[in-house]
């Protein structure tokens, strides 16, 4: 059965004194129990914030603003990032206008 750094949850080998990723010593560990033998440790969540997407949504939101809205329907269904959704609802809003003010002015 593997066992894993209290610490930094790195896996360890048999017998070792120190953890090999961050250098704790396992030797002055009061309770042996407190060396993990499940992987148990959370894998930091990263928010795509897909910032590309959010630059090229607006700047087609107001030089083609049907592009907008495809590029702005595209951030709204982003489950992975909550500021995209924000940025794809405005996007879309921008576009719209757009779109409303050249209507306008066609006529």
């Amino acid at each position: 059965m593997s066992k894993y750094c209290p610490s930094c949850g790195e896996e360890l080998v048999d017998n070792a004194k120190f953890c090999k990723n961050c250098g704790k010593n396992l030797e002055n560990i009061e309770n042996p129990q407190d060396v993990n033998t499940s992987q148990s440790f959370q894998v930091p969540v990263v928010e795509n914030d897909h910032k590309a997407a959010v630059i090229v949504g607006y700047v087609l939101a107001v030089l083609i603003p049907l592009f907008g809205f495809i590029v702005g329907i595209y951030l709204i269904t982003r489950n992975d990032s909550q500021n995209a959704k924000k940025h794809g609802k405005y996007v879309i809003i921008v576009a719209a206008i757009v779109w409303f003010i050249s209507f306008m002015l066609i006529r």
